[in-house]
Order: C-alpha cells, then structure tokens, then sequence
C-alpha cells in the first residue's frame, strides 16, 4: 500500500559521508541474497514477530534487502523508525510506538500497517557509519527479554558483516550455506546460547572475524572457531588473561591494555586496530571491538569480535604505494618527492638537490621507439637506484627529469663525486632488441645548509638553473647552482619582458648594411639587421639575446623582421632605386612554424616582389637542429620558388662539408672571425681561401663579413670571392638614411642605392 509522507526525518551528523559510504557498499536494489534471506527467517524464528526486515536508509527511501511479512520492497524514507536506530551503535526498542512523542503521529502507526511494536539493531558500515538496521515489528506492543535482545544484537552483528562481504559471491555462498547449517541447530536448540555462537562462527568464515566472551564473574575465556583459526592454535588451547600478551609485541600490547583497562574503568566499548603475531609466528593486522554486559549497572560479561584486516591493510598500503611511486620505474614520484623535502625543511637539516636529465633522450624515442625510451628510462632509475645511499630519496619526476634527495650531504668534493658517479653509469651502453645507444646525464645542483631555511621551490629553481648550465656548457656534466646564475636568469626574463613590450610599442627597427660586388665595388643588396630604439640608446641583438631564444617571442620578433624587410623592398622598389635584394635572418622558430613559407612567398606577391629581392639567411646551428629535416624541407620549396638560402656564419659550428652538399643553398658566408684572422693568423688566409675555392666548385656565392681593411678586400679579390660587406663599405644604417640620399642624387633614370 502507498504510505503517505511524514514530517522531517532524524539526520545522522555525518549523513553526507553515510550516503557516499552505503553507496560504495553497492547492494541498493540488488537481487535477493539467500544470506539475508535465512538472517530475516533466522530472526523471525527466535524472536516470533510477524515482521522481519533488513533495511538500507537511503537518501529519500528505505529500502529492503530482505523482507518477511510485508509486500513492499521500500518505503518513503520520512516515516521509517530506521531514521532513529541509525543514530547510535545501540539497540532502538520501542515496546509501544502509540506510546511514544517521536512516533504516535507517524502514518505506520496510526493508519496503513498501524504498527505497535519496533525494535532495531544497527548495521554498521565502518567508523560508526550505520547503513540501515535488522529490525522487528509487531501490530501488538510488546517486551524483549535479555535472551531475545542479545540475540537481536547477534544476528545485527552478522547481518553487518554481511554488507561488508557481500560482493564476495563464492564466500557470500558459504555463508549462506553455513548459516543453513546454524539454523538447524539453532530450530534445535533455540535455547542454547553455543548454538548462536556456532551460527556467528559461520558468518565470521566470511570476514575472518572470531567472537570471544569473557565471563567477570569466573574470568572464564570462551573463543569461537574463527578466533582459534585467527591465532592458528587448535582447539586444545586454552585463552586466558594473559593471552594477549602471547600474540602482540610489547608496544601493541601496551596499546591494546590501555584500551582495555579504561573500558574496565568505564564501561565504555573499545576499538583497536594493530599488529598481532599469530602462534605460527605470521603477522596479522587485525581489528578487535569489545563491548561489556552491565546487568543493575554490573558488569556481568565481557565480549566482542576480532577481525583479520591484514587485506585490507595491504591494499591501503598497495594504494599508498601506488600513489607514491612512478609506475614506469618504480622511483618515488613528484608528489612524494615534494613531500619529502617540505620534511627535511621542517627538520631542518641541510639538504642537497640534484636534477639530472637524460641528454639524446629524445633521440632514442624518435629513433627506437618509445618502448626503447621506456626502457632507456627503467635501466637509468636501476643504475641510480643499485648508486643511492640510506640517506638519498631517488624520484622521477616525469619523462627523462630524475631528482636525487640527499639529506646531510657532508662536503662539496663528497657531492662532486657522487655527480661523477652518477655521469659514469648515465654513459654505459644500454640495449634494446639488439639496438645499442647511449645517452649521457646532464646534473645540476643546489644546496641548502641546516641553518638557513629554504623554500622548496627556491631549492628546485636554483638546481634547475644548475642543470640549464650543464646543458649550456655542452651536456654531460654537472654544475653547482652559483648566485650569478639567478642573476643571468633574471637579466634573462626581464630582456624578454622589454623587448615584448619594444615590439609591441613599436621601438623594434631595421637597420640595413650594404653587400658590395667586389669586382665592380657596385652594391648588390643589403642585410637587414635587428635593432632596439631603447630609452639607453640604439641596441644590436647581441644584448638582448634572451629574447630571440625564446620560442614564443623569437617567433612574433622573426615576423615583423620578415614584415619590416618585405615593406623596405616594395618601398625601394616602387620608387624605381635598384637595391638588388634584402636578406634577413631566420631562427629555428620560423623555419619550424608550418605557415612559415606561405608568409613569405604571399609577402612578397601581395607587394609585387620578385623572389629575387629577398634572401633568407640561416646559420649552421639551425639547419643541423633536431628538426634539421624540415628545415632543409622548407628551405628547399623557398630555393624552388625563387628565394636564395644563405648559410650565414659558415666556419663557427659543427656543418661539414657533407652538410654543403644536402643544404639547398645559394649563398655562403665567410664569418667575420675569419676575415680578422686574415693579417694576424698563420693559416687564416689557406682557410678562407679554401671556403671561397667550395663554394665555386658548388656553384654558389661567396660572402665575406666583417670586411674592414683596403687589404682585407685586396685578398678576397684575388681569390675570387664575389661578394663584401663590412665597414669599409657600408656601415648599417636606417632604411630613411639610405633612401635620402639616394632620392638627394636622383635626377633622371633610376638609381642604385
């Protein structure tokens, strides 16, 4: 029958934390459970009330797990007695609902079923968290006696373990079977208070839970099988009050008394949760809950339940290990390795930080494969595991970063060979499906002494600027943090900081240095070159070189250089002045970016430009880049489309004469160090000469930089180098400077600048 609604229900404090807790036992509207059918048929049978239920207090509803007298599988949750039983770990008797304030309104009582009787037991889920409850009714009132209640109490207990083990179907099966087997001997002997213990001892199987009792009157122990099983003793032994003593090591044992005794004192249940050593000599976690029976306020018997928890305390751990640990290397990972240095900063101890990072990493994955890499990075953290001390906490902090924690490092030479040890085992060969590879370790460090605090993040920040250094001067090696590198990092940032903010308030500018022909001294193009109208005076890049570094702003610098120059040409060439062509220097950044050729080929079409007028100037660095292969890619369909490609610079890096051979070249420029050397170096002048005798055996032009000497200009004439520029020609110098006086000597016809 429909039950009409009731006012507002009792709420447990925790009721948010309950419903996530009855949620998570995921046994709502699930199929009928022979277990807690045979509990309810069990509890109808000693009690002899006409309605048994095994209720789950949901948000809005109660709902029934099993049922015995009534047709309904749930109910509104407002007018449910079950609201008031799930508020304390206790027995709810109510021997005449009519009779009492909370209930004598409630539509169960006064209309529809119109109850008279209610009693409850608690089921518990964990931490005091109640589900729902095992609960009689009656239309009569009624009295319990002790007997029943006892056995209300019991078969609560069961019924709660019970929720706890349900999704365990092969086990919830021997439960039911067991309990069948109790029921018998309990229809037997009802009367039999072993024959209800023997029926806990089946339920117990279940969740290894033994009940034991302790008669005050006789100090007489009485275990049930689970907790012989427990404790693997057989039946032959005897508890006795120094039992406890027996299975736990002194501190647990100090422990558990302590909970004991002021139970003595209070009459109040305990709880303990800890380690027991069984007599086979296996540790167990186990879970011990002892309540006390006072009859006219005496305490008349002792007793509880034990359970083994040892699973659960695996998995908690299994968990927290899992949470603590990289799952590819086994090391410990950031949030641990975090963890561990806020506790060393709140010892106050010294403390070294070492971040090492696999040099070629990168390599090895794009060449092998990242299984390869995943094995390149499980050997790496062995190697830096089987070299770790008691004292240093190992961690991978994500892709090829690794971090070594070590507390009291003792002295800088000590650090210094633990740097070395580490670089020694990064270099040793490593196999993978018959490949064989290296990759070196690149280490920065920082300390911090015991007496000065230190944040972690500072600490982090300063071994990253060590590592940056490691890599800087050329891999392999390791660094000390030194404060001039957090003076150079930060010099580094606000360069960037103010040239973004030049570019935007357009301060950034071209400035053009001729090239001449130095077979006619005609000029034959120009080099556009970057600078900075600062608030000090005009600035070359070479001072604010941390901005052209930087991937985001080198990009945006790279396109109003492209912008700016493509702007200059159309500007000379719709004035009729002969500039023959504008080379700009191009980065990694532009040449990697995918839209890179489209603007320069749509620049110079959408301004009426030849290719011709412009030239695109890379450096050796770039091209030999790990994204050398698409540059030399888009190099290539410039070159096809009419844009030369110079290789500035050629002589200062690692390109060799392979390289001139794969680059899509037009141009090759002679580095300025060079042409100095000519007058004060032995050998100067055979290497020049041999760089201008390549780039005519390959069919390009020659250029030679830093020209500033008549003499300088005399050699290069006389071996045939094509092309100057330098200041004994033309210093650079503002687009509006060139065009003024070529428009000053502008009288008929066109005129070269």
């Amino acid at each position: 029958m429909q039950i009409p609604r009731y006012q507002s229900h009792p709420l447990v404090a925790d009721e948010a934390e309950r419903l996530s807790c009855l949620s998570q036992l995921d046994i709502l509207d699930t199929s009928i459970d022979p277990a807690f059918e045979q509990i309810v048929d069990l509890t109808k049978s000693f009690l002899r009330v006409p309605v048994v239920l095994v209720t789950l207090v949901d948000e809005h509803r109660l709902w029934f797990k099993a049922r015995r007298g009534v047709d309904q599988i749930e109910i509104a949750r407002e007018p449910a007695f079950c609201n008031h039983t799930i508020l304390s770990r206790d027995l709810l008797v109510v021997e005449d609902l009519l009779a009492d304030s909370r209930f004598d309104l409630n539509p169960l009582v006064v209309s529809g079923p119109e109850f008279r009787f209610y009693a409850g037991a608690p089921l518990e889920m964990r931490d005091g968290l109640m589900a729902g409850s095992l609960c009689v009714l009656d239309y009569v009132p009624r009295r319990l006696g002790e007997r029943e209640l006892a056995q209300l109490r019991m078969l609560g207990t069961i019924t709660s373990a019970l929720l706890t083990q349900h999704s365990d179907t092969r086990r919830l099966r021997e439960l039911s079977h067991e309990i069948s087997q109790a029921a018998q001997l309990v229809e037997q002997q009802r009367q039999d208070l072993q024959t209800q213990k023997r029926m806990l001892d089946c339920a117990s199987d279940l969740a290894k839970i033994g009940a034991w009792e302790i008669d005050c009157q006789s100090g007489r122990w009485t275990w049930s099988e689970g907790m012989f099983a427990l404790h693997e003793v057989d039946r032959s032994y005897t508890p006795s009050q120094s039992t406890p003593q027996e299975f736990y090591a002194p501190e647990e044992y100090r422990r558990l008394m302590g909970l004991v005794e002021r139970s003595r004192q209070t009459n109040e249940p305990y709880l303990f949760e800890g380690e027991m050593i069984t007599a086979k000599g296996n540790k167990r976690w186990v879970r011990v809950a002892g309540h006390v029976e006072l009859r006219r306020g005496v305490p008349v018997r002792r007793f509880g339940m034990k359970q083994d928890i040892t699973q659960e305390k695996l998995a908690v751990l299994e968990i927290k290990r899992l949470a603590e640990r990289d799952p590819l290397t086994g090391l410990c990972n950031r949030a641990q390795f975090m963890r561990r240095l806020a506790e060393i900063k709140d010892h106050g101890t010294s403390v070294s930080l070492m971040l090492l990072d696999l040099d070629g990493f990168k390599d090895i994955n794009d060449t092998h494969g990242h299984n390869a890499g995943d094995e390149c990075l499980k050997e790496f953290a062995r190697r830096l595991e089987e070299a770790s001390s008691h004292n240093w906490l190992v961690a991978r902090l994500g892709g090829d970063e690794f971090a070594i924690i070590i507390e009291n490092p003792g002295s800088q030479e000590e650090l210094e060979q633990v740097a070395r040890t580490i670089l020694r085992t990064g270099v040793m060969p490593l196999t993978f499906e018959g490949a064989s590879f290296r990759c070196s370790t690149s280490i920065g460090i920082a300390v911090s002494a015991s007496d000065a605090a230190f944040s972690e993040a500072e600490l982090i920040g300063q071994a990253d600027l060590a590592l940056y250094a490691s890599k800087a001067a050329g891999r392999n090696r390791h660094s000390f943090f030194e404060p001039m590198m957090k003076t150079f990092a930060d010099w580094k940032v606000q360069s960037i900081d103010e040239v973004e903010k030049a570019l935007k308030d357009g301060k950034l500018c071209l400035h053009y240095q001729a090239k001449v022909c130095l077979a006619s001294d005609e000029l034959c193009g120009y080099e556009a070159l970057l600078r900075w109208n600062s608030d000090d005076g005009v600035r070359g890049p070479r001072t604010f070189s941390p901005a052209l570094e930087d991937t985001r702003l080198s990009l945006e610098i790279g396109d109003f250089v492209l912008q700016a120059a493509l702007d200059q040409a159309a500007e000379w060439n719709d004035a009729g002045l002969h500039f023959g062509s504008i080379a700009i220097n191009v980065g990694q950044a532009q040449l990697t970016d995918p839209s890179f050729t489209k603007k320069v080929l749509d620049g110079l079409s959408d301004r009426g430009l030849s290719p011709h007028h412009l030239e695109i100037e890379v450096t050796e660095d770039v091209f030999l880049q790990r994204a050398g292969e698409v540059i030399t890619l888009v190099c290539n369909e410039l070159r096809q489309a009419g844009v030369r490609i110079a290789l500035d610079d050629f002589g200062t890096g690692f390109a060799s004469l392979t390289h001139l051979l794969e680059f899509p070249l037009s141009i090759i420029k002679i580095d300025r160090s060079f042409i100095a050397r000519l007058s004060t170096r032995a050998g100067a002048t055979g290497l020049v000469k041999a760089i201008v005798d390549i780039g005519s055996s390959l069919q390009v032009e020659v250029v030679a930089e830093g020209v500033e000497t008549p003499e300088q200009a005399d050699f290069l004439r006389s071996i045939g180098c094509q092309t100057a520029q330098g200041y004994l020609f033309h210093r650079p110098e503002p687009a509006e400077e060139i065009s003024s006086r070529a428009f000053a000597r502008l009288v008929s016809g066109p005129v070269s600048l």
